[in-house]
This record gives structure tokens, sequence and C-alpha cells, in this order.
């Protein structure tokens, strides 16, 4: 049976980085979404009053989020799609903060946008896409998986922006794009339907050259029907729909970049700058109207002048970057919203009043700020948040007393220690449970009276890895453990004596992973340690006989995947290019020259005609390993576990205690000291001998609630295989509350 899991967050004083790079308000106006270069999402409350909160942190990207839109018809799902700038895309129910959906593409995308016809589609409806790769994409919301493309006839390019038109008064949609060279295209949404769905191409039906290049948006305007802006990094346009005519041009001033905007209302638009300026105009004498269609099809011979009405800014502050975007809300309260997030993690709102108008002598009013807010705000606020592991442990503290920033950790349940590296190139080692309960109930108290942790020396690097071999390799020594710093250096330390057994130089780059190899590898002298390095280049270690077996330094891109073959002692090394090297141990000579696998990510068939290759990639499937195997010892269940969360690619944000209540109580029931065995308990007999003389025969029953528990049961099972928790590893959320366990109602002896 699988058990319950209850998650804690040692979140400590200071916030997770989140710096914001997409921002987004939902369709009930009641959550803010955010996407960081970190590779999460936050959601945020919004209060009726315009008040912020953080609510979740959202796990489930492994790079820089670069966009995100709404997916469904947000009155019946409320569901949001995040991509992020390797391929991966999520798709997300705010109201749950689950991940219900998730792939990964060869495509990086820059927009999204949502279409769904209910009369003329059947399914969940598309997502269209556009982004560093040719024309637009068309996605399946409910699978995210590939639909069809809408081609370009004539040059196609990258798209930079797009936007979907609803024309109420024809009864039509369609499709406007501009490339990155500034040429507008339209397709018609409502015609290529039956076209997509028997998979024949869908070309644009008309296309236009702006004379203008890095587009930023494009926007309709649904009052008149007419109006179109666009807006450019050193200039907005505004165009009559009907022809693409320039009816005015507006250039920036002040060395300023437009980033987007909004049409606020007939003849009202709303233009922002990069460095979080806002500019709303009045479009004077348009004479543009529905009525005013020219009867013999002629040129609609208008012209536009705008009349700056309001402004809002922020602090000044050229080095920040701002992503914007704009709300109008069309229920209780109709507040329309002007919202901004920045890379060092702010959101602000502007309340927009439904008539802006200018002072008396016709000079632009400036519009205050509603709302600003950080994640730090939200530690501040509440001063019960638990504290981190490194809080109080005054040899984890700098020149200046702040708390050294923790880069790895590793946790080794048997031995019941945290071993945590640090940026100025220490390691601490404490007992896990003592900084739980100094974090979450007695404070540092515990930690100072009592000589509880070690502090070890010998790195000049920020430590970047740690591995306890013992959990992977059960005959390696129980006091042996591994350490890599971002200097290229490996230490083999003794954690019983505290001493330095042997130090390796790979003359590589930074040691990013700690691998072991598989039990039945078929070697004399024992298993081996793998070394990932951010070179790209893998080093082979042999510890017991203190040398190096292999530098293996010819990939050319990024290691995501470690494969070993036991029986012909093979070292299969994938990359994020999707390229194979097959590396001998033996005499750590590369098998051939680097193939392509076709299975993304997984090196099960290979695009060469080498018997040797062919006769490994046949076994692939049966007799390949991935990293890291684990010994039996360590996949014994244990009431209690902790998860390293890497919230920046450099650093463990905080940690996550992850307590299994229904093995807990079974170690608390009065079970006979003699069925005991006191090797495989968390603490032998003596938690036991405490429990039977408290506890009665009745005991307290636990439900489990799959639905939550289902994604930390899996974290926990790759936490025991040694891995960290990485952004991209889990696609599960940490929020303040959890519903996860149940208890039934307390009897008197329970």
């Amino acid at each position: 049976m699988r058990s319950a899991l209850q998650a804690v967050a040692l979140w400590g004083r200071k916030a997770p980085p989140h710096s914001i790079t997409a921002i987004m308000i939902t369709d009930d106006q009641r959550t803010i979404v955010t996407g960081s270069q970190e590779g999460q999402l936050c959601l945020w409350s919004l209060s009726p009053e315009l008040k912020i909160s953080a609510k979740e942190l959202l796990f489930g990207h492994s790079a820089s989020v670069t966009c995100l839109a709404r997916a469904r018809d947000f009155s019946k799902q409320p569901y949001v799609v995040s991509a992020a700038e390797n391929g991966e895309m999520c798709l997300w129910d705010v109201s749950s903060g689950q991940c219900v959906e998730k792939t990964t593409l060869p495509y990086r995308h820059t927009a999204i946008c949502y279409y769904h016809c209910s009369f003329r589609m059947t399914g969940e409806g598309w997502l269209l896409c556009c982004g560093e790769y040719q024309d637009v994409l068309v996605l399946d919301a409910g699978t995210l998986a590939v639909l069809h493309t809408f081609s370009s006839s004539q040059s196609p390019d990258w798209m930079k922006c797009m936007c979907i038109v609803h024309s109420v008064r024809i009864q039509e949609d369609s499709l406007l794009v501009v490339s990155v060279t500034g040429e507008l295209k339209v397709w018609d949404l409502s015609s290529s339907i039956n076209s997509i769905q028997e998979k024949q191409d869908v070309y644009e039906k008309e296309s236009k050259f702006l004379d203008s290049f890095n587009c930023q948006t494009i926007r309709f305007c649904t009052y008149t029907e007419r109006l179109l802006l666009v807006v450019f990094s050193k200039c907005w346009k505004i165009y009559d729909y009907c022809d693409f005519s320039l009816l005015w041009t507006e250039v920036s001033r002040d060395g300023q970049f437009f980033a987007g905007g909004e049409v606020l209302a007939a003849h009202r638009i709303l233009v922002w700058t990069e460095d979080g300026h806002s500019y709303i105009y009045q479009l004077l004498n348009s004479g543009l109207s529905k009525c005013m269609c020219p009867a013999d099809g002629g040129v609609l011979k208008g012209t536009v002048y705008p009349h700056l009405l309001c402004s809002t800014s922020v602090e000044e502050n050229k080095s920040l970057h701002f992503v914007m975007g704009y709300m109008n809300e069309r229920k209780e309260p109709f507040y329309k919203v002007l919202f901004s997030g920045e890379v060092s993690g702010r959101i602000t709102l502007w309340h927009i009043p439904d008539v802006p108008i200018s002072k008396f002598d016709g000079s632009p009013r400036e519009i205050p700020i509603t709302t600003t807010w950080t994640l730090q705000d939200n530690f501040d606020k509440h001063q019960m948040v638990s504290q981190s592991i490194a809080d109080h442990f005054s040899g984890s503290r700098d020149e200046v007393g702040e708390t050294v920033t923790i880069t790895s950790s590793e946790y080794v349940p048997n031995l019941d220690k945290l071993i945590c590296g640090c940026e100025d190139g220490t390691i601490f080692i404490t007992k896990a449970l003592n900084a739980a309960k100094a974090g979450l109930l007695e404070g540092g108290s515990l930690l100072k009276d009592s000589p509880c942790h070690t502090l070890l020396r010998g790195h000049r690097h920020s430590v970047t890895s740690l591995l306890y071999p013992h959990s992977l390799a059960s005959k390696l020594d129980q006091s042996w453990m591994v350490s890599g710093d971002r200097g290229s250096y490996v230490i083999l330390w003794d954690i019983f004596t505290e001493e330095i057994l042997h130090t390796f130089f790979l003359e590589a780059g930074p040691v990013t992973r700690l691998l072991m190899s598989p039990e039945n590898l078929k070697r004399s002298d024992g298993q081996i340690l793998c070394c990932v390095c951010g070179d790209h280049s893998v080093a082979l270690l042999h510890l017991e006989g203190r040398r190096c077996l292999l530098r293996a330094r010819k990939h050319l891109f990024p290691v995501r995947t470690i494969r070993w073959h036991p029986v012909e002692n093979f070292l299969i090394v994938g990359c994020t290019d999707d390229s194979v090297y097959i590396w001998e141990i033996e005499t750590g000579k590369q098998k051939s020259e680097p193939c392509f696998s076709v299975v993304y990510g997984v090196p099960a068939f290979v695009q060469k005609e080498s018997s040797i290759i062919h006769s490994v990639m046949t076994q692939t499937l049966i007799h390949l390993y991935p990293f890291p195997q684990v010994a039996d010892a360590s996949s014994v269940p244990r009431p209690f576990n902790v998860l390293p969360v890497k919230t920046k690619w450099s650093h463990v944000g905080f940690h996550v205690l992850l307590f299994d209540l229904e093995n807990l109580v079974e170690l608390l029931l009065p079970t006979p000291l003699s069925d005991v065995d006191p090797s495989g308990s968390f603490y032998g007999s003596d938690i036991l001998r405490r429990a039977k003389s408290t506890v009665e025969k009745k005991t307290l029953t636990i439900r489990r609630n799959k639905a939550s528990c289902t994604s930390l049961q899996a974290e926990a099972q790759a936490k025991s295989s040694g891995e960290t928790l990485l952004p991209g590893d889990s696609t599960c959320k940490f929020s303040e509350e959890s519903n996860g366990i149940k208890r039934q109602k307390k009897m008197k002896s329970s």
C-alpha cells in the first residue's frame, strides 16, 4: 500500500528568488500568475480591493519561463499554459496548483493565444503559438500535441507577436501575426478549422510590410472594429483594419523603447515602455466608426491625432526590465488594471480610471500606484514563517555575519545526516531531525547548546554537488562522502573523522553532478564514480583505487543523460542535441563518432551501421541503467525525508521535509519488543518503548487523499534515488495549506 506524505517547507527568513519574466491576471481577476528566470511559477491572490499576497510556488520548468496564456474558457476550467526556453510546456489548474499536462517540444515559444469556436470545433480548443521558428504552430489545448501549422506562402519567417480578431459584424475570426522583419500576415481561422482537421495546408490570405522592425504587440479595437494598434520598440502605429492603411505614427522619445500596448476604449489606447512607464492617449478627430465604410470600396481618408491624457511611472532604475500587461474586468468590480512584474520580483498594479482625463491645463495626469508587493513582503508579514536549515549554524556565516548561501545538499537517511555545501566552499553536516526541530519548533537553542554539527573545510570554490556513495553502492565504506566544486575539484571525505582522504582535479568545468555506476557493472575492482562537468565533459573516478579512469571531453553540447551497459562495460552519454557518445570504460576511448538517437533523450536506436553500436543499442531497453541505482537499504520506507529544492540553478532555495504519517503511526504502535528489529527502525527500539507507554490499543486511523499525495510520493521516490529536486523534476506545488491527510473523529482513548 502506498503511504501518504505530508510536506513541510523550511523556507527561511529570505524568500527564494523569483525574477519575473512573464505575468498575467486570470479572467476572474482573483489570481496573478508570474513566470520566472528560475523556472518556477508563482500564484498570487488578488483581493477585490486589489491587495496582493503570494499563495503558491509551482515547480514545473527547468529553464526560464518565456510566456503565459489562458488555456481554457476560464469560467469552466481555470487553466493556464506556460512555456520555457528549453521547449517545456505545462498546463496548470490555477485553482489547485496542479500540473494537469506537460510536454517538451523542440520549439521556443514567445507568444501563445487560446482559440476555441464552440459551434465549429470539438475538443478543448487550440493553442496558437509563435516564437523562434517559422510560422505559427497549432497545438491541442488538452494534450499539448502539435496538430498543424499555419504556413506562409511567401517569406516564411519567425513570428514576433499575434492577436485573434473576433469580428461581430462579419461573424468571422482571423489571426493577425507580425514577423520579426515587420511583415503583417492574416490567416482566416474560421475557414481553416476543417482544413486543419483534414491535415490540409493552410496559408495566409493577405500580407503587408509595415516598414518597421521588432514588433512588440498587435491589438485590434473591438469597439470600432476599424482601428489596429501595432507597437514596435521605437514607435507605435495606428492602422485602418479594412485595408491596413497607416493613420498615425508616434516615435519614442528620450531613448525609451516601447514594450507593449492595449486598446482601452473606442479611440483610446494605452502604451507602455521597457522601463515601466505607460501613457494613455485619446485619438482625436479620427472620424472612424462602424458606419463609415466607403460605399464605393475606396480608401478611407482618415487621420488620427493622439492627445496624451495620463501616464504612470515607477522608480527610476534603468537596469531593471519590466514585463507589463492590462486586464479589463467585465464583471464586478469592473476594474481596469495595468500590471507589471520586475526582474527583482516586484509586482505593481495601477487602477486605470474608466474615463482618464488630463489636468485642467491640458497636461497629462499622473495615475498613482495602487499596490506593490514582493515575495519577500510575504515573508516579512508572516513572522511565523519557518527558519531555514542554515539559519542556526554559526559556522555557516560569512565574515559580515550573513548566512552563507547553500549551493548543494544531500540527505543520508541511514545516518539521519543532512550534508550542505555552501557558496564559500565549506560543508556542514548536522542531524536532520534536530535541524527540522530548530526550524519548526524550538528555534536555535536546540542547536546552539549541542555540538550536533560538523564543519568541513577543503574547497576553495563553491560546492556544487554532493554524494553519499554508500547509499548507492552498499560495498563502499559508510564513512565516505564525495563533494565537487566550481573549480573542478572532487574531494573524498571521511565524515566520521572529518579528514580528506583524496582530492581529484578534473581539469574541466564546474562539477554539476555526481553519480554512481550500477552494482552489477562487470568490474573486478568495484563500482566507479561518474562526474558530469559544466564544460560538457564527463570523468570516471575509482574511489577505492584513488585514480581517474576516463576523461570524456568531446561532447559538443551539455550532457543530459548518462547510461551504463554492464555487460560490455560501456558508458553512454546523451547530450541536449540528441547526440549519443559511446565510451569504453576500460580503455577510455570513444567507441565511435557521435550518433543521433531517434527517441528524445534516451539512446534507444542509433542511425549508424556499425555492428558494435547496433549490438549495444539493441540491448538498451533491457540492460542499460539510468543514473543513479538505488541500494536496497535506501529503498526501505521511512517516516522522515528531506528534499533540497533548487530555486536557482546554482543555489538550494529551501528544504522540504516529508513526513510519512502512516509509517510514523506504525512506529508508534505498541509492537512487542521481541518482534522489533532495531537496525531496521529509524532510531531502534527506544522510540517503541516510549511509544508503548503512551499509546493505547485503539489507534488513530489515517485516510489518504490520493489526489494530493501522488506528486509528493513521486518526489520521495526521486529523492530515494539520490537525485536533488530540480526545478524541472516535479510539477507539484508547495503551499501553506494542505488537506492531503484527513483524520477520522478522535476517540477518547486515541
